[in-house]
C-alpha cells in the first residue's frame, strides 16, 4: 500500500483575517497528525540513470562509508527523506532512489508494478557500481525491499521494511475514514506537478498506481526465500493489519519486529528520531 502524502489543514489564518478568536484546539497524538518532513540538504551528488527505458532519478548524501538506500513510499518522492538523510550521511554514502513515474524520474505509462521498480532499483546499483547496501524502505518502498530481498539476496546486506504488506488484504481498509488518513491533502499532486518531467500525467499515474494497490503486491510464499537479516517496522496506529505485520515477521527467518508508539503509517515524519534510532541500532550505524 502506498503512502498518501495526507496533510493537516491549517483554518487559523482565515479566522484572523475575519477578526475572529479560534476556538481552542484538540490536543492531538503525534499518530493523528501528518507533518511535513525536513527539507532536503543538498546532495552531494545527482542525476538520471538509463535503465529499462526510462531515466530514474538518484541523489547520494554523504561522500565516504558503507551504502543505504532509503525508497520513498507509493507516489512520494527524495523528499519525504528530510528527517532521515541528516541522521545517515555523516558516516554513510546515502542513496535515494526515486521509483519509476515517482518524482524526477520518468515513466512510459506502462502498468507500474513492485517487479518492475525493483529491477530499476539494480539498475541504479549497476550503474553506480554498488555492488550490495543496505536497504531502508518505507512503504511501497519497504515492498520494493523485500523483493530485492527475494530476486536479488547477493545485492543487500539488511533490510529495513517499513509499513509494508506482502498481499492486498494485508491493509486495513477501514481506516481510511478515519484521522490521519481521512485528512484532505493535494500534497503528492503537487509534488508530482513540480517534480516530474511530464507534470500534466498525474491522472493517469494515479491510474496506474492505484491499479498497483488494488492488485498487488503477492509476495507472502516467498518471504521464506530471504536470507538477509529484516527488520520489520510499523507504527501502532498503522494501516497494515497487525497480523499481517506479525505474519511477516514469523515468515522471514531472520527478522526483528518493532512496532513505534504513537505513530500511523507516516512514522519517518510522526517519529523521526524513533524510526532514526530503531534503523541506526539494526544496521549498525553510528
Amino acid at each position: 500500500m502506498g503512502l498518501r502524502g495526507l496533510i493537516v489543514a491549517s483554518v487559523l489564518a482565515g479566522s484572523a483575517a475575519l477578526g475572529l478568536t479560534p476556538a481552542p484546539a484538540f490536543a492531538q497524538e503525534a499518530w493523528q497528525t501528518v507533518p511535513d518532513p525536513a527539507p532536503l540538504p543538498p546532495p552531494d551528488s545527482s542525476g538520471n540513470v538509463p535503465v529499462n527505458g526510462l531515466q530514474i532519478y538518484y541523489e547520494v548524501h554523504g561522500t565516504s562509508g558503507p551504502w543505504i538506500i532509503f525508497l520513498h513510499g507509493g507516489e512520494g518522492s527524495a523528499l519525504a527523506w528530510g528527517n532521515q538523510v541528516p541522521a545517515f550521511d555523516q558516516h554513510n554514502r546515502v542513496l535515494l532512489i526515486e521509483l519509476r513515474g515517482h518524482g524526477r524520474s520518468t515513466w512510459d505509462g506502462k502498468p507500474i508494478t513492485y517487479e518492475a521498480m525493483e529491477s530499476d532499483v539494480i539498475g541504479v546499483m549497476d550503474a553506480l557500481k554498488i555492488d550490495k547496501a543496505d536497504v531502508v524502505g518505507w512503504s511501497d518502498g519497504g515492498i520494493v525491499g523485500l523483493i530485492m530481498g527475494i530476486h536479488d539476496p547477493s545485492r543487500v546486506n539488511k533490510i529495513v521494511a517499513d509499513g509494508a504488506n506482502t498481499d492486498p488484504d494485508g491493509v486495513d481498509g477501514s481506516v481510511f475514514d478515519s484521522v490521519p488518513y481521512n485528512i484532505p491533502s493535494t500534497r503528492d499532486e503537487d509534488t508530482y506537478k513540480a517534480l516530474s518531467p511530464t507534470p500534466d500525467q498525474w491522472d493517469a499515474f494515479n491510474t496506474a498506481i492505484n491499479t498497483m494497490w488494488e492488485n498487488e503486491p503477492h509476495i507472502t510464499g516467498q518471504l521464506g526465500q530471504i536470507t538477509a537479516p529484516v527488520l520489520v517496522m510499523v507504527g501502532d496506529h498503522d494501516l497494515i493489519k497487525p497480523e499481517h505485520t506479525k505474519m511477516i515477521a514469523d515468515s522471514i527467518p531472520n527478522a526483528t519486529l518493532k512496532i513505534i508508539p504513537d505513530a500511523a503509517h507516516f512514522i519517518v515524519w510522526q517519529q523521526p528520531a524513533a524510526f532514526n534510532a530503531a534503523v541506526k541500532d539494526f544496521l549498525g550505524v553510528q
